[in-house]
């Protein structure tokens, strides 16, 4: 039996109003689309106590799959992020990305999910620094696959890079060098948790017998300068470490206008890092696959809508080259 809304047949409109969503929400359900778990209770929960019966033909004339994704970016001028995308454009057939910078904005990459969502994309790919509460539940809200990059969320399918793995491998090999005084420059870790604690953390158990001077500081070469001189003053260092080839870049150049005699490494992949005089050793990863991983997931996730969130870990290597040579 069908009941009725006011004395007619319940439609599309009026169970999207009993379950407070939209009507876009309440058709993707119907049509067998992504939805978010909560969501899909709600609307179950109206379609059930109503024994709502959709119309079949319909919904097969109207099945298709929505080849416009939202891909949400918080810098651009990161060459990691450049290359991310080159590798999302080349893995890419038939879709149509809609890219967003927001600027590491927590309230612009709020309105950028919001706008998303009422254009009907056909998901989200967010290359991330951090994660709040309210940007995990507009994400969790989202009606529509989500993938995220860059950020151990375990409520999401994502692409991660092996953060731990790295710190272990540079602290190891930093250890090797027998600095007495080390400055290491990281970025604040509620900008981003991957880059400001995971990759530094073992580089610091390495380095137990090393006096360490941590200082915070931007990701522009210029801002990595100025916060590499203020520690320069009044300390002479024999190892610097930079959580991305751009910061190190910038220590280097105080470390040439203080007269520092240091050895540098740094975090990242770009041309920067062969460019610059002495050549920086630095562990990489190869952004570009990552890109195309990513992707990858996006599909999969699309194409199977997996119960249980799906986890890609990225390793990366390091490469030695002249900034590390006495």
């Amino acid at each position: 039996m069908v009941i009725c809304v006011y004395g007619k047949k319940l439609t599309i409109t009026d169970i999207a109003n009993m379950a407070q969503v939209a009507k876009s929400t309440v058709s993707r359900y119907l049509n067998g689309g992504p939805v978010s778990a909560k969501t899909r209770e709600k609307i179950n929960k109206v379609v059930t106590e109503n024994n709502y019966q959709p119309n079949t033909f319909a919904q097969s004339l109207k099945q298709k799959v929505n080849h416009t994704i939202g891909v949400i970016v918080p810098r651009l001028d990161s060459s990691a992020q450049v290359e991310m995308l080159r590798g999302l454009d080349d893995a890419n057939e038939n879709d149509t990305f809609l890219i967003v910078n927001t600027y590491q904005s927590t309230k612009r990459e709020l309105a950028a999910i919001e706008k998303l969502r009422t254009q009907n994309v056909g998901g989200l790919i967010v290359l991330t620094a951090n994660l709040n509460d309210e940007l995990r539940n507009a994400l969790t809200e989202f009606d529509a696959p989500v993938v995220v990059q860059g950020q151990e969320e375990l409520n999401f399918h994502r692409v991660v890079m092996n953060d731990l793995q790295a710190g272990t491998v540079v602290g190891e090999f930093a250890a090797s060098l027998h600095p007495q005084n080390t400055l290491l420059l990281k970025i604040d870790e509620t900008m981003d948790w991957a880059i400001g604690h995971d990759c530094f953390l073992n580089i610091r158990k390495k380095l137990s017998t090393s006096k360490v001077t941590v200082v915070d500081s931007k990701f522009s070469i210029a801002e990595a300068k100025v916060a590499a001189q203020q520690a320069m003053q009044s300390q002479n260092f024999d190892l610097i470490i930079g959580a991305t080839d751009r910061i190190t870049i910038g220590a280097l150049q105080a470390g040439l206008a203080t007269g520092q005699n240091a050895q540098y490494i740094g975090f990242g992949r770009s041309d920067l890092s062969t460019t610059v005089t002495p050549n920086l050793t630095s562990f990489e990863y190869d952004f570009y696959q990552t890109g195309k991983k990513i992707y990858e997931l996006f599909c999969t996730v699309r194409d199977t809508n997996p119960s249980n969130t799906i986890r890609t870990v990225l390793d990366g290597e390091l490469v030695v080259r002249d900034s590390t040579e006495k």
